[in-house]
């Protein structure tokens, strides 16, 4: 039976939401100056802000662009903005993020989906939210596993100065509790869910779910594989990454998102500057997603994507298949 670390501590699956909305609540009572800037949505904590700070919130409806500037403002004058972007954030409301936000370094916390499921098809699954984010100066990037992480890299982003996008998957399937209420959130710090030394899954978000789903399916053919929960996207945690392409030579990237500009390419650059490791990418290919909110319509999904964790199997184990042919020396 798979051995996990400390701070592992299976539960039920719980909504992403439920730690959002708890990392919220902690937050707006801690630090005084934080406004909420919506955008025709709702908020995390928004009853609260209602009863108790209603001065507090900036409606802007439909116009992304124009949340993103007012924010950048607030933000000018002392004020934590949280703006709650939502879908288009990265879309719509690009140009000003980068000319309004980051170039200033603007301590503006941007809250926006993204990922391969949801209701309302192509225009609203931000598959590519990842890479556009990458690409940014100034901009810290947070994917979190499960609910009570979310709680806790929810209040570390208030902690930190300066821009950081809170990667949503709330159109996820509800992921497993990994986590116990000790764990500590670290920007910038990955955390070695489990060890070992056949190969190292380095997943993200809602997929690390999926990536302890399939340990279980590799444990039946006798592979003992580690999973690295890279929950910052950027910066990401490079010393974590050379430490297992070391130890194993096999290194298996699973996002939920596009591979392109996404964690798959992050970590392949951080190899081919300093490890040389078999790798191989679970995620989205060159290709857009289709609605998939509803359980079947989301299952189809994760099969015509590869996301399943026999998917993921069959990745570590190609992986592997990849080290032996290249004959890479594990430590």
């Amino acid at each position: 039976m798979a051995k996990f670390n400390k701070h592992v501590q299976f539960g039920p699956p719980v909504a992403f939401n439920e730690g959002i909305e708890a990392g919220m609540l902690k937050v707006v009572q801690k630090h005084k100056n934080v406004v909420a800037v919506m955008e025709d949505m709702g908020m995390p904590a928004i009853d609260w802000f209602k009863k108790n700070a209603p001065t507090r919130i900036v409606q802007c409806g439909i116009a992304e662009a124009n949340g993103a500037v007012i924010a950048s403002g607030l933000a000018s004058e002392g004020y934590m903005p949280f703006l709650f972007g939502n879908f288009a954030v990265f879309v719509r409301a690009y140009n000003q993020i980068r000319q309004s936000i980051l170039i200033d370094r603007y301590n503006v916390k941007i809250a926006g989906r993204g990922g391969s499921w949801g209701i309302m098809g192509i225009s609203h699954s931000l598959i590519e939210s990842t890479g556009a984010a990458r690409v940014l100066p100034n901009l810290v990037i947070i994917n979190v596993a499960d609910a009570v992480e979310a709680e806790k890299a929810w209040c570390a982003m208030a902690d930190y100065y300066g821009p950081v996008y809170f990667r949503m998957e709330v159109d996820s399937p509800p992921p497993i509790t990994i986590f116990s209420k000790d764990y500590d959130f670290e920007i910038g710090k990955a955390y070695t869910i489990k060890t070992g030394k056949d190969a190292t899954i380095i997943a993200s978000g809602y997929m690390v779910t999926e990536a302890i789903r399939a340990i279980d399916i590799l444990e039946k053919d006798g592979l003992d594989v580690g999973i690295l929960n890279m929950s910052t996207l950027k910066p990401l945690d490079e010393e974590a990454i050379i430490k297992a392409a070391e130890e194993t030579r096999a290194i298996i990237t699973v996002e939920n998102g596009t591979i392109i500009g996404g964690l798959a390419e992050g970590v392949a650059a951080v190899l081919s500057k300093n490890m040389p490791a078999a790798l191989e990418t679970v995620g989205l290919d060159d290709e857009f997603s289709q609605s998939g909110k509803i359980t079947p319509e989301r299952d189809d999904l994760k099969i015509h994507f590869g996301l399943r964790p026999e998917d993921i199997a069959l990745s570590v184990k190609e992986c592997i298949a990849k080290r032996e042919k290249f004959k890479l020396v594990r430590k």
